[in-house]
């Protein structure tokens, strides 16, 4: 969105009065810059409405310049971790490939730092260029990547033909195979253990299963090149970074 990091950003907002810590403060909330919702377990967190930050930022003299660390308008839901943020930009991706065969392509992707540590998750809508990112202060990798597809599934809708390209092995087969065998043995795995990151998983199957269109996955190798996958991990990772907790005393 700006020349900025997505930290700076967040200085910005937090110099304002609309931003505290990772959360919206409520005239963020009542001017309409951001959105806040609660999961079931309450916790809560807050989508962040880029044309309006982006235009009380060039207010005070910041110039836009292509996609970057901001926000963006949209559904952003952190399943996990108090005080989640979460973003969706509209800037467009380089290049979207043909998306032969499908209403949309999605690619999904999620970082976390340290594993366990500062987590993001990302999507890129190769069919509209559009994009969807957020973070936790703290998870893992295998909590980002199921966020991605998640808010990807969100971001598809329940009806258009949908292929999703991911990285995440574990991501895939949760979503085509191991979910259905969890589901029938009443969300527990063949050793009667209970799956990890279930409310995840539950989510997903949900959004899955209120599906229309088709469904399709696609493994991509990570870090080989591939322009989709490699905008989203650019963005999964900015989100982890603008998650981490700042340490006490950091100028």
């Amino acid at each position: 969105m700006f020349s900025l990091t997505a930290r700076q950003v967040g200085t910005h907002l937090s110099e304002l009065g609309l931003k505290d810590g990772p959360r919206a403060t409520d005239r963020a909330v009542d001017e309409g810059l951001a959105k806040d919702a609660k999961l079931r377990d309450g916790t809560v967190f807050y989508v962040w409405h880029t044309d309006r930050v982006a235009e009380l930022l060039r207010g005070r003299g910041l110039e836009a310049s292509g996609a970057g660390a901001g926000g963006g308008t949209g559904r952003a839901r952190p399943a996990t971790g108090a005080g989640s943020a979460a973003a969706r930009s509209t800037a467009a991706s380089p290049s979207p490939r043909p998306t032969d065969g499908y209403g949309k392509v999605v690619a999904t992707d999620g970082s976390a730092l340290g594993n366990p540590g500062p987590t993001g998750w990302a999507w890129v809508d190769q069919t509209t260029g559009e994009t969807g990112s957020g973070g936790l202060p703290h998870g893992t990798n295998n909590i980002g990547e199921l966020l991605a597809l998640l808010e990807a599934l969100r971001h598809a809708g329940p009806a258009v033909d949908l292929l999703v390209r991911a990285d995440s092995q574990y991501v895939i087969n949760i979503a085509t195979k191991w979910a259905k065998g969890w589901k029938r043995r009443g969300w527990l795995k063949g050793d009667g253990k209970v799956p990890e990151n279930l409310e995840l998983v539950q989510a997903i199957d949900a959004e899955l299963d209120a599906r229309t269109g088709r469904t399709d996955f696609e493994w991509v190798r990570g870090h080989a090149g591939d322009e989709h996958n490699e905008h989203a991990d650019a963005l999964a990772v900015a989100a982890a970074r603008a998650a981490a907790p700042t340490r006490a005393g950091a100028g």
